[in-house]
């Protein structure tokens, strides 16, 4: 069964033709795809509104202002050395109250 060589050289030449059409398509579409996948981020970047810096607020005219010195912690209490005392004792403290007891929660999540 011998078949034209004409017909053959044909035939292969549309399949080289087909195989060059196919790899410009791809590229186009891989392109494409690219060029879609920028213009969607840069509309949804640009639908968002820009994050506004916070308003601080301005003291009234005339109202005090704050020391510009450091601020300085209260005196630490007295310790006394031995056979000292205090001119008037403490009163002795009370322990807090205990706390009412509360209930277990209904639902316990991530318990099996």
């Amino acid at each position: 069964m011998a078949q034209d060589p004409q017909a053959i050289r044909r035939a292969a030449a549309a399949r080289d033709l087909a195989s060059v059409r196919v790899r410009r398509l791809t590229g186009l579409a891989v392109a494409g795809a690219a060029a879609l996948t920028g213009i969607f981020a840069a509309l949804a970047a640009g639908s968002t509104p820009p994050k506004k810096a916070p308003v601080l607020s301005q003291p009234a005219r005339g109202a005090a202002k704050e020391p510009a010195g450091p601020v300085q912690a209260p005196a630490p209490p007295l310790v006394f050395a031995r056979g000292e005392s205090p001119a008037s004792p403490a009163p002795p403290t009370q322990a807090p109250a205990p706390a009412p007891a509360t209930a277990a929660p209904v639902v316990v999540s991530g318990g099996s």
